[in-house]
C-alpha cells in the first residue's frame, strides 16, 4: 500500500491511499496523520480510499474505533475532537457505512461518503 498525507492549506490533513491495505497499514498511516495533525494544529481529516483495495473484515472494521482510541490515548490525542470524513468506493458504501455507525456511537466524528466533493464540504462546515 502507498499513502499520500499532506497539510492542506484549506486547514485539513488529506490522506490518499492506494494498493492494497489491512488493518496493521491504516494503524500506521493513523500515526502519521496524527503527528502531521499536531505540528498543525489541525483537527480536520480527509482520507480517501477510492484507489485503495481494504481487506477488512466487519470485525476488522468494527474494531478500527477502538483502536483509534487506544491509539489516540497513547498519543495523548483527544479522538472526539477530529472530525474525519472518509471517502470510499460506491461498492464498499454501505460497508463503511457499518463503520461509520460503530465510529459515531462511540463519539467519533466520522462520516464516510463516495463524493470526494461532498466529503471536502461536510469537513469544513463549521
Amino acid at each position: 500500500m502507498s499513502y499520500m498525507l499532506n497539510y492542506e492549506k484549506e486547514g485539513y490533513i488529506k490522506l490518499i491511499y492506494e494498493g492494497n491495505a489491512n488493518l496493521n497499514d491504516i494503524k500506521d498511516v493513523i500515526t502519521q496523520g496524527v503527528l502531521l495533525a499536531q505540528e498543525n494544529n489541525c483537527l480536520r481529516v480527509l482520507s480517501d480510499f477510492r484507489k485503495a483495495s481494504l481487506s477488512l473484515s466487519i470485525m476488522e472494521l468494527f474494531s478500527i474505533p477502538s483502536k483509534q482510541e487506544v491509539q489516540s490515548k497513547m498519543l495523548n490525542v483527544p479522538f472526539y475532537r477530529y472530525r474525519r470524513a472518509v471517502v470510499v468506493p460506491a461498492g464498499d458504501y454501505k460497508k463503511y457505512k457499518f463503520f461509520e455507525n460503530v465510529a459515531v456511537n462511540r463519539s467519533h466524528q466520522v462520516r464516510v461518503f463516495i463524493s470526494f466533493d461532498e466529503a471536502s464540504n461536510w469537513l469544513m462546515e463549521t
